[in-house]
């Protein structure tokens, strides 16, 4: 029964919105204007709350399984407990800059642990990330094939291109680059991008009509 609940709901969700998005604002015949948004407001409304619960309910499901591992002293509790103690100190600084209307702690949220903690581990994280892109180039790049050749030799000639010295190599070093960039590189990433928003579709088709197992057999008999 509830397996058959998540999937009439789910339907009737994506109705909804699947109409809203092709009908017109108001539909006139005679005297009578119809309108399929009159109530578009409260509908949101609605899902905005099942998305806080949903929210809330993942909150708390960090907490458990972090809290059991640190509890328990299992391998990585250290990372469960950098994490939990993270949270609660962005979100009870956040939830009082937000209503207590305190500069002090206000200043504390923006300065310190946003600006100054929370924006530089992220660059710091990028930082690092950038070895391992580089190391991941230097595996993909080397040349056994005829492919391969063309893609060290498109990506040297982007690099040098990019960087000032390249115009001092050979002055039509940032033409070549642009011309690769906009004629070569763009429409491949922009067929990339297409094919990655079929599937979206395709799965998002899936999850509303509950073709997909994970979205109606959760729910049991």
């Amino acid at each position: 029964m509830r397996k058959w609940l998540i999937i009439i709901f789910t339907f009737l969700g994506g109705i909804y919105f699947f109409i809203a998005f092709f009908l017109p604002e108001h539909i006139v015949a005679g005297r009578t204007d119809f309108q399929w948004t009159r109530y578009n407001d409260q509908i949101s409304d609605v899902f905005q709350v099942i998305l806080a619960v949903s929210v809330g309910l993942g909150v708390l499901n960090i907490f458990r399984i972090y809290g059991y591992q640190i509890i328990k002293g299992r391998k990585g509790w250290p990372n469960g407990l950098a994490l939990i103690v993270a949270m609660l100190v962005m979100g009870v600084a956040g939830f009082w800059s937000e209503f207590g209307k305190n500069p002090t702690v206000t200043s504390f949220f923006q300065d310190f642990l946003f600006t100054g903690l929370y924006n530089n581990l992220g660059s710091a994280m990028f930082s690092l990330l950038a070895f391992y892109i580089a190391g991941a180039a230097y595996r993909s790049f080397r040349v056994q094939s005829v492919e391969a050749g063309l893609m060290m030799l498109a990506a040297l000639v982007v690099m040098i291109g990019q960087i000032p010295l390249g115009f001092y190599v050979w002055h039509q070093f940032p033409t070549v680059r642009n011309w690769l960039m906009t004629q070569v590189s763009t429409p491949g990433i922009r067929a990339i991008i297409f094919g990655i928003l079929v599937a979206f579709l395709v799965t998002a088709v899936r999850m509303w009509l509950s073709l997909e197992r994970g979205s109606s057999k959760a729910g049991g008999r």
